[in-house]
């Protein structure tokens, strides 16, 4: 019961202290540490006015009567021999505050070093959650969320952060000043935390109205990435079809609506600075009415708790508008930390085997996959042994691609066995396995960076990966264009390769895939985007490869597939039929009237 309630007690109001918790850990103390130290130090230079005010009278030497219950600072001096003359004073008063910039200098530096290891450990721990996070749930997830928590919302939860340790470091050193006014004038510091209290009932309001913006805005950043993503990506076709201005209109309205919530923060934030000094003065001069006429307070330790006063509503002024910074900024800390808690949730889980050598098969039998309740695959039984080439072909929607991503360990089945080499997949690391397959898709992955790092996937220039390279471009036929080229292999491609034709960019692809060392080779409608002649001359090429590597095929155009050793046909998520392209073509009536329309 009380552990239950000290976690909800926590959640409620310590989340974001927890959150920066775990990435700082000691670091977050180191700070507080730190404002304690600069508090001290500041309230003692402080306190040296009241004897100062004393030797102004004309006293030789200070006896500290005002200071209330801080005598004992002058008592101390009084005991190892030393006088408060006016030099002493001034001598102490001048170590105070130059200890106190040391430490200000010390902290700011910190403070800066820390905030640095904030931003850069938290996205360390994004890219590797992000690294982990199961192919599954990438493809329903929201494009444009995944890319603001990388960039917007990392920015802002990095100002959430710089707010906070700051709003500590303000509250502390109101903590400390009204420690030294309740030792001073333990009546005057009450009537202080009455004023101070008071105050935040106002302020509460704006809080609130602060925290719900902020929730808005990260929504609405959310979507804005998400528009800017398709903007681009479709660019040429908004741009052939005339919409390119109907979508960059509503491009423009979320742009509005986001620089709206922002001016609503602003507003908030303006109010509380603008409202700050004179509530402050507000609360001085009551309480020095209070203290003097109700309580019959001595001015000089009124005017001395007052400095110190002053200083403590000042930092509670200040932490209040710091807060309300905070919480500006608070929406992105919250959608950070449920996009954190999302792939966690959904990351994939690994074995401890690690793959060197695909050798033997690949077996899947009675193997079901599911998308949430829709069936997808269903009752697959198939053997694909070492080096053998097949093909996988069927309607739109019949499960071909869905069944080769199972096979290349981005789905996990539901239901049956996987098994490489004997071995289930669910027992290997699924990267060691996956570092043996190449994968080539109808959409070529062409990086805006040189060939040379577009086929060796920035593996650095050495003899070895010259090699390599060399051998994999002449692999993939891609070695005579490369040649006619005035940079040769340090051509810069461009945005997603646009500097290339389609059978160029294919054959980039297939050149990368080679120089990794594969052992299975994927082609996902790797030639059905392109001319006939090219696809001939690709289709050639991978003909070249056949007994060098295990080769998968997905295609529609079944002229690419009547050499592979065997061919899968496929129907509503299982497998109707196989054979050779000849065998098929006998026993199966639906794969001959596809022969037929094809006119092979």
């Amino acid at each position: 019961m009380v552990s239950n309630l000290l976690k909800s007690l926590i959640k409620k109001y310590f989340a974001s202290f927890v959150y920066f918790y775990r990435f700082l850990k000691h670091r977050l103390f180191v700070v507080i540490f730190l404002g304690i130290i600069i508090g001290s130090l500041d309230a003692f230079g402080l306190t040296m006015f009241l004897p100062l005010l004393e030797l102004a009278s004309g006293s030789e030497a200070a006896t500290g009567e005002n200071l209330g219950g801080l005598t004992f600072f002058v008592d101390s001096l009084n005991n190892t021999g030393i006088q408060l003359t006016l030099w002493i004073a001034l001598l102490i008063l001048a170590i105070f505050f130059i200890l106190k910039g040391i430490a200000v200098y010390l902290s700011d530096m910190y403070k800066v070093k820390v905030s640095q290891f904030f931003i850069s450990t938290m996205r360390l721990n994004l890219t590797v959650l992000f690294t982990r996070f199961s192919f599954k749930s990438f493809v329903s997830a929201d494009m444009g969320r995944i890319q603001n928590a990388f960039t917007s919302e990392v920015s802002r939860v990095s100002a959430a952060y710089n707010s906070y340790s700051q709003g500590i470091q303000q509250l502390i050193m109101t903590l400390v000043y009204m420690s030294f006014v309740f030792i001073i004038d333990w009546k005057f510091a009450l009537l202080v935390c009455v004023g101070g209290v008071l105050t935040n009932f106002f302020y509460s309001r704006i809080y609130t109205k602060t925290k719900d913006e902020s929730r808005k805005i990260s929504l609405q950043n959310s979507n804005y990435h998400k528009s800017i993503i398709q903007y681009i990506n479709n660019f040429k076709y908004l741009k052939a079809t005339g919409f390119l201005k109907t979508y960059s209109e509503k491009l423009q309205s979320d742009i509005k609506n986001i620089e709206n919530t922002n001016r609503k923060i602003g507003a908030l934030n303006a109010r509380i600075t603008a409202i700050r000094e004179p509530v402050l003065i507000i609360i001085v001069c009551l309480v020095i009415l209070v203290q003097v006429y109700l309580l019959g307070g001595q001015l000089a330790t009124i005017l001395m708790s007052l400095l110190l006063f002053y200083r403590a509503l000042t930092q509670l002024m200040l932490f209040q508008q710091t807060y309300n910074s905070f919480l500006a900024n608070s929406g992105s800390l919250d959608n950070v930390t449920d996009f954190e808690k999302e792939l966690r949730e959904n990351s994939e889980r690994d074995g401890k085997i690690v793959f060197d050598t695909f050798n033997k098969s690949l077996k899947l039998k009675d193997v079901t996959f599911k998308y949430g309740r829709t069936t997808i695959l269903k009752n697959i039984n198939i053997d694909i042994n070492s080096n053998e080439s097949i093909a996988f072909v069927g309607e739109s929607g019949s499960g071909k691609t869905t069944l080769v991503n199972v096979l290349s360990g981005l789905l996990a089945i539901d239901k049956g066995t996987f098994e490489v080499d004997g071995v289930p997949i669910s027992s290997l690391k699924r990267d060691t396995y996956q570092r043996r397959i190449g994968y080539i898709a109808q959409e070529s992955v062409i990086f805006n960076d040189s060939i040379f790092d577009n086929v060796t996937f920035w593996d650095g220039e050495n003899p070895d990966s010259k090699e390599r390279f060399e051998k994999a471009i002449n692999q993939a036929s891609i070695d005579d264009f490369i040649e006619t080229l005035p940079d040769k292999e340090e051509t810069l491609l461009g945005n997603n390769g646009i500097n290339l034709s389609g059978g160029q960019k294919q054959r980039i692809s297939i050149a990368r895939e080679l120089y990794k060392d594969i052992d299975i080779l994927i082609l996902d409608e790797a030639t059905s985007a392109l001319d006939s002649e090219t696809e001939k001359a690709i289709q050639e090429n991978i003909d070249k490869l056949k007994g060098k590597y295990t080769i998968i095929i997905i295609a529609h155009r079944l002229s690419t597939i009547k050499n592979v050793d065997k061919v899968y046909l496929m129907d509503n998520g299982e497998i109707s039929a196989s054979g050779t392209f000849e065998e098929l073509v006998e026993k199966s009536p639906r794969f001959k009237k596809m022969v037929e329309l094809q006119e092979l």
